[in-house]
């Protein structure tokens, strides 16, 4: 694993102090049928992720899955910790939600976030090693996988490419509890 990574560039703070990260880009595309693409995660700061999108484009109706798979090192057996699908109408190039998800990202464990398709997509990345985020580091890209996903599967291999994800998180501090606790114990 690269531990060499940069300050997010694709980092911005949105309206309610929820951290917004954008990962990958556009530069490059591959198009596949019934598949899944999406990337794995190294945690350094535990966060609740409470949305997970992708840069897809297809133009029918599609089952969309979005899952998190967690695993305690980067290659190995990662284990299913949520799953939600849709049928999705496409609408051409552009971002595609789960909508809001309230999922715990836990400190010093890796995660794949990834979308699998029921039918014939076109997805994009960009060619790199790994990309820093406000919670750790997108660490490698996972693309092996068929539409539906099993609960579990072993990833074992950097296909060096950062799929184009947009994730929102926030962080759960003791300071938020404290004050939750004391406001309610005042009342």
């Amino acid at each position: 694993m690269n531990q060499n990574h940069s300050i997010p560039v694709n980092l911005f703070q949105d309206y309610s102090g929820r951290a917004v990260d954008i990962v990958g880009d556009t530069s490059n595309t591959s198009s596949a049928t019934g598949r899944a693409a999406g990337n794995s995660y190294q945690i350094d700061t535990s966060v609740f992720l409470t949305e997970m999108e992708f840069w897809l484009d297809f133009s029918d109706t599609q089952t969309l899955t979005y899952y998190v798979f967690d695993c305690p090192d980067e290659f190995g057996t990662y284990t299913e910790v949520n799953r939600n699908s849709e049928s999705v109408a496409g609408s051409g190039e552009g971002w595609y939600s789960s909508g809001t998800v309230n999922i715990a990202l836990n400190m010093n464990t890796h995660y794949i976030i990834i979308v699998s398709w029921s039918g014939s997509m076109t997805y994009y990345f960009e060619s790199a090693d790994s990309q820093a985020t406000s919670f750790g580091a997108q660490t490698h890209g996972y693309s092996y996988g068929f539409h539906p996903l099993s609960g579990n599967f072993v990833s074992l291999i950097n296909d060096v490419a950062v799929f184009h994800q947009r994730l929102t998180t926030t962080v759960n501090t003791e300071l938020d509890r404290t004050t939750w606790g004391s406001i309610k114990t005042f009342f």
